[in-house]
């Protein structure tokens, strides 16, 4: 079919040769100028479109005909890929909110309607995770978290890794309560870098910034993190926000490796 599908990149991101990653909008043009929503996530999901993870696969030249989800659960496992036998349905099972590989042509992805997608990437080591880090993965520390698997499993240094965020809920638009917050002034002692006071028993919280402080705290230099600077919530015509409108779909935020030449 005719369609036109423009994926979100992250600029310094790009100039990896051997990475592709992207973070799906909300909708793609198809035949005449009829803009469609992307039903994307994972095989199992009824609302998931096997037709739309074709097109987001083709739109980044990715041969694959499948996508790599884990099942999130809000928690802070990190699940390893490193079979490369294990098949989508095999990886779908495990619980998990973050997945780092060394395998290429093998796409990784997580979900995300608000929450923040995280990807992170090892040039020296050439491997990469992808990390659905929403309220409850933040203040766990999930990010530091899966900086650590990655230097445990394929030694990377922090100092080496490369930081994306993607569109997510920002501090501007994602009020909690204030048992919300309580977790967060036990394990960030910077939490007054992104908790805002709106009333008396109302918050703003800013999940980027907490995670930014995570990736920090875990080694990343400033310069190695970047953000694409978008909220869902405020920019709701082109992503999913599921604060803006309960019952919604999902934004993709995808990363693979590519094969590098071997060294002569």
């Amino acid at each position: 079919m005719d369609y036109s599908l423009k994926t979100h990149a992250i600029d310094s991101f790009s100039f990896f040769p051997h990475l592709v990653h992207a973070f799906s909008p909300r909708s793609f043009e198809s035949v005449k100028d009829v803009h469609e929503e992307l039903l994307l996530g994972r095989k199992t999901d009824p609302k998931s479109s096997s037709q739309h993870r074709q097109l987001l696969l083709e739109s980044l030249n990715i041969d694959s005909k499948e996508i790599f989800f884990v099942k999130q659960v809000h928690g802070d496992r990190v699940f390893v890929l490193d079979d490369p036998h294990k098949s989508v349905d095999q990886v779908e099972q495990e619980e998990a909110d973050a997945l780092i590989t060394d395998l290429t042509e093998k796409p990784i992805a997580v979900l995300t309607a608000d929450c923040v997608p995280v990807i992170l990437y090892d040039p020296e080591k050439h491997v990469v995770g992808v990390i659905h880090a929403g309220r409850k993965g933040t203040q766990v520390s999930i990010v530091s978290k899966t900086i650590s698997m990655l230097s445990r499993v394929y030694g990377s240094r922090p100092q080496d890794l490369k930081m994306a965020l993607g569109p997510a809920i920002g501090g501007c638009c994602y009020e909690v309560e204030a048992h919300c917050i309580a977790p967060f002034r036990e394990s960030y002692r910077e939490w007054k870098d992104f908790v805002t006071t709106h009333s008396q028993s109302r918050f703003m919280l800013d999940l980027l910034k907490a995670n930014v402080i995570d990736g920090t705290r875990a080694g990343i230099s400033k310069e190695n993190i970047h953000r694409s600077g978008e909220c869902t919530s405020c920019n709701n015509d082109r992503w999913f926000s599921y604060r803006r409108e309960g019952t919604t779909g999902r934004i993709v935020s995808l990363v693979m490796l590519r094969e590098k030449p071997a060294k002569v």
